[in-house]
C-alpha cells in the first residue's frame, strides 16, 4: 500500500488532532495531581525536593542537557547501529517518516493485523515472549528514560522561565520519538510496512512515561531514591563531510546501599547496560565505576536490528558533581559490539578542565576500524561540538 500525498496529508491532520487531544489530557490529568488541595507534610516534601532532574548546574552533563540534545540523542542515536560506524549521516528518507505517520495514526487496525495477543506478549508483558523480549526497551528507554526526560525539560523550560514547559516538553520527546522511529523503520523504498513497534514504543511507552511522571511521587522515588539522572552524549557534528557523532541518551542510577555510608549501587540504562559501585567524595563528587554487556553484531535481527541475544563485555568510568556529569571513559570489545564501535571512548564535559568562560568540553573516540575521531565544544554551544576523523 502505497502512500498518496493528499492521504499522507489526511494522516498528519489527524496525528496532529490526536497528539492535541493527548496533550490536553496529559495537562488536564497532571492539573488534577497538581491541584490537591490537602497540603499533608508529604506535599510539603514534595514542593522542597524540586526540582527532581533538572537543578540548572553551570557544569557537567547538566549544562548541556536543552531540547535539542535531547532530540539528537534521542532521536539519532539508532544510527550508531544502522551503520555500523562511529559517525553517519543524519539524514532519513521522507517515506520512513511517513510510514511512522501511517502505523501512528491507525493503531487498532494495524495492531488487529498483526495479533492482538501477539502484539500484547511481545511488546507489553513482561517475559510473555521470550523470543521476542521487544517489551524490555520499552520499559526502560522509553517509559522510564523518557518519563525522566520528560520531566527534565519541563524543569529547563521553567528554569529558563519559558512558557507552557508541559506542552512544550512533551512536543519535544515526541518530536524525538518520532526521529528514532524513523531512523529505525527498515523500509527501503516509498510504500508501506507494518510496523507496530513504533506503535507500542510512542503510543504505549513514550505517552505512558509522560502520563507517569505527572505523578509527584513518582517524580520523587526516582530523582530522590534512585538519583536518576540524564548523563547523555555530547552531540558532535564530524568532518569532512556532514555527519553526526557521539549521539546517545544515558540515565544514570545511584541506589544508597543500607548500612554502607557514601557507598551507592550504581547502574547505566541505555542501548547496553552495566552495574557496580558508586562512592560519594565530602565535596558532593563522586566516582562510578561499572561493568556490563552491549549487544553482539550478528546477521540475525532483534529489535528490528541487525543484533543477536549475544552480548559482549563493556565498562566504564564515571566522575560526577551532584549527579551531573564531568568526564566517563567507556570501553568495550571493539570487533564485535554493535553499539559502542569503539575500544576506548573519552568524553569530558564542560566545569572539568578549569578554563574560565569557555569551559570546554572534548570528545575521542578510537574507533574499530582504526580511525581516531575526535571532537570539542564549549558550555556556549548548547552541548553541540564539532570534531574530525
Amino acid at each position: 500500500m502505497f502512500l498518496k500525498p493528499n492521504k499522507y496529508t489526511g494522516l498528519i491532520k489527524k496525528l496532529i488532532f490526536i497528539g492535541i487531544l493527548i496533550l490536553s489530557c496529559t495537562c488536564g490529568f497532571s492539573s488534577n495531581l497538581d491541584s490537591d488541595s490537602s497540603r499533608t507534610d508529604d506535599s510539603i516534601n514534595f514542593e522542597i525536593d524540586k526540582p527532581y532532574f533538572y537543578q540548572g548546574y553551570s557544569y557537567g552533563s547538566q549544562i548541556n542537557f536543552n531540547p535539542l540534545t535531547v532530540v539528537l540523542n534521542r532521536g539519532f542515536e539508532m544510527l550508531r547501529i544502522t551503520s555500523g560506524q562511529l559517525y553517519y549521516n543524519p539524514a532519513i528518507a521522507g517515506y520512513k517518516f511517513n510510514n511512522i505517520i501511517e502505523n501512528l495514526s491507525h493503531p487498532f487496525r494495524y495492531v488487529k493485523v498483526y495479533g492482538t495477543a501477539d502484539f500484547f506478549k511481545e511488546q507489553v508483558i513482561p517475559f510473555g515472549n521470550p523470543d521476542k523480549p521487544y517489551w524490555y526497551p520499552n520499559y526502560t528507554l522509553h517509559l522510564l528514560a523518557g518519563g525522566i526526560t520528560y520531566t527534565g525539560l519541563k524543569e529547563w523550560f521553567e528554569f529558563n522561565k519559558i512558557p507552557y514547559p508541559k506542552m512544550l516538553s512533551a512536543v519535544t520527546l515526541l518530536g524525538s520519538a518520532l526521529i528514532n522511529e524513523s531512523v529505525e523503520e527498515k523500509l527501503k523504498n516509498p510504500g508501506f510496512r507494518l510496523n507496530v513497534d513504533a506503535v507500542a514504543d510512542v503510543l504505549i511507552f513514550d505517552l505512558g512515561g509522560i502520563l507517569l511522571f505527572q505523578s509527584k511521587k513518582v517524580n520523587r522515588f526516582f530523582s530522590k531514591t534512585l538519583n536518576m539522572r540524564d548523563w547523555s552524549k555530547q552531540p558532535m557534528f564530524v568532518f569532512p563531510g556532514i555527519n553526526l557523532a557521539n549521539c546517545g541518551q544515558f540515565i544514570s542510577l545511584k541506589w544508597k546501599l543500607p548500612g554502607l555510608k557514601n557507598i551507592y549501587f550504581f547502574s547505566m540504562i541505555g542501548l547496553g547496560g552495566m552495574g557496580g559501585l558508586s562512592y560519594k567524595f565530602s565535596d558532593q563528587t563522586g566516582l562510578s565505576i561499572g561493568f556490563g554487556q552491549g549487544p553482539k553484531r550478528k546477521d540475525n535481527e532483534l529489535f528490528g536490528l541487525p543484533i543477536d541475544v549475544s552480548l559482549v563485555p563493556m565498562g566504564g568510568i564515571y566522575y560526577d558533581k551532584n549527579n551531573s556529569l564531568l568526564a566517563s571513559l567507556e570501553f568495550s570489545n571493539s570487533k564485535n559490539d554493535v553499539y559502542h564501535n569503539y575500544f576506548a571512548e573519552l568524553n569530558i564535559y564542560p566545569g572539568f578542565i578549569p578554563v574560565k568562560k569557555i569551559d570546554p568540553s572534548l570528545w575521542l573516540a578510537f574507533a574499530r576500524d582504526g580511525n581516531v575521531l575526535f571532537g570539542i565544544c564549549t558550555k556556549y554551544t548548547l552541548g553541540l561540538g564539532v570534531g574530525m576523523r
